[in-house]
């Protein structure tokens, strides 16, 4: 009879060591990877966000660099299926982000997709917002589209939208099985 109760007693302790290490995993992990896309014929040009989704301020605030060869973080034209899994690995997306600008309390500081303190930052952060402009191929701006988790943007101060309707687009942002999805269409 002990030797069945303290059988019981270890494996016991096992599951709740095991539950315990997997909750953590999970709640210092980027949860929700960020899907674009962009199914119109207007370029997107702006800033792509992410924030702490519980610290007051947001922070930290996770701002995209330029994407090459542009001057703004952009998604071209028909460009589908841009995944962002966390900010450490966006440099394997099909629209490389090699560099983020992280703003703290303490103030902004640039960082390498794969800094060290990347990984720290990713675990920290939610997908946020994605404040742009849509511009035709003569790149005159057409539209301003303020797309986001309005929750999490909040925390830093943003106002955004889940569904915004321009004059030539209108844009999306939701969640489903775990991603984020922002998707832009032609009407």
């Amino acid at each position: 009879m002990w030797i069945t109760l303290i059988y019981k007693f270890i494996n016991m302790k096992k599951l709740i060591v095991s539950t315990l290490v997997l909750c953590g995993a999970l709640s210092f992990a980027q949860s929700t990877p960020l899907m674009i896309h962009n199914y119109s014929k207007l370029s997107l040009e702006g800033r792509l966000m992410a924030c702490s989704r519980i610290n007051p301020g947001g922070y930290p605030v996770a701002f995209a660099a330029p994407n090459l060869p542009y001057g703004v973080y952009t998604v071209p034209p028909l460009t589908t299926d841009v995944e962002y899994v966390t900010l450490n690995t966006s440099a394997a997306s099909l629209l490389p982000i090699l560099k983020w600008y992280v703003t703290t309390a303490g103030g902004t500081t640039a960082y390498n997709y794969n800094d060290p303190s990347m990984a720290g930052i990713s675990s920290s952060v939610e997908w946020a917002m994605y404040h742009f402009v849509t511009k035709d191929d003569q790149g005159n701006g057409v539209d301003t589209f303020t797309m986001g988790n309005p929750i999490v943007s909040n925390m830093a101060g943003f106002s955004t939208n889940l569904y915004q309707l321009g004059t030539t687009a209108e844009a999306e942002w939701f969640s489903i099985s775990g991603m984020v999805y922002l998707q832009v269409y032609d009407y």
